[in-house]
């Protein structure tokens, strides 16, 4: 593993370990560096600028005009878990929640700039539905999405094991063959742009994708329990990644 600090490489080349990775999650958090991670190419990136200098340039970033590709088509937006429902919990102690609504906020961004018209089923580190009940929950979100009339479904969510060694991303869907195709377009882009393992397209039961009206789907970006995986999904380069992929694959479907 090389490390780059503020542009420039460090003169060390270490093993990655899970210790390592947390000591320097736990200390850019610490002294508000910001600290991504290249799983492809085993490169960490620390910048020791203020990450709140960083962000405050975003949102004119964010607002430029890209497109039209995606003008005229309804997406609905489902990060997956929030508020009392944290979903898995990383090694670091990263919450799954908040790494799919950063994620979702981040894909609603690029496909606004691209014209869509978007519908997050939240949009807060809430949910829509007043109850602990996931199936509630999940139930809340699909009349949502179906009173919305969207063209398509997309259900953010970070993957979880008990073997930690365990990686990669993986895109479900309910067997509808317009679901299948959105999935594969999905995730041939985030595995190709995020280098992860590719665990597949794969059949898929969850109660959102088996309600939906429209053709939808349930992606697992990567594993919240792998070290290296998680500061992925935690961090600002892995999570606009995760994003700019996510819309690439959505923007494939469309055929745009």
């Amino acid at each position: 593993m090389r490390v780059i600090l503020n542009g420039q490489v460090l003169p060390v080349n270490i093993r990655v370990n899970r210790d390592i990775l947390i000591t320097l999650r736990s200390l850019a958090r610490t002294l508000h560096w910001k600290l991504d991670y290249d799983t492809t190419k085993e490169l960490v990136y620390i910048s020791t600028q203020n990450i709140a200098q960083l962000t405050e340039r975003l949102p004119a970033i964010l607002e430029e005009p890209e497109s039209t590709r995606l003008t005229g088509k309804v997406i609905c937006l489902d990060p997956g878990h929030g508020g009392q429902d944290t979903g898995a919990i990383g090694f670091a102690n990263s919450l799954e929640k908040e790494n799919n609504l950063a994620i979702a906020l981040l894909v609603k961004d690029r496909l606004e700039r691209n014209g869509a018209s978007i519908l997050m089923t939240h949009d807060e580190d809430t949910d829509i539905a007043s109850t602990s009940n996931s199936q509630e929950t999940a139930a809340a979100r699909v009349s949502l999405a179906n009173e919305s009339h969207a063209d398509i479904f997309v259900s953010i969510h970070n993957d979880s094991f008990a073997d930690s060694q365990v990686s990669g991303t993986t895109t479900y869907h309910y067997g509808n063959a317009e679901s299948a195709r959105l999935a594969a377009c999905i995730q041939n882009s985030l595995v190709e742009g995020l280098g992860t393992k590719d665990r597949g397209v794969r059949f898929g039961s969850f109660y959102a994708i088996r309600y939906t009206a429209m053709p939808s789907v349930h992606i697992e970006v990567a594993f919240i329990s792998n070290p290296e995986e998680e500061l992925l999904l935690s961090s600002a380069d892995g999570r606009n990644k995760a994003a700019e992929y996510i819309a690439n694959g959505i923007m494939r479907y469309f055929k745009v």
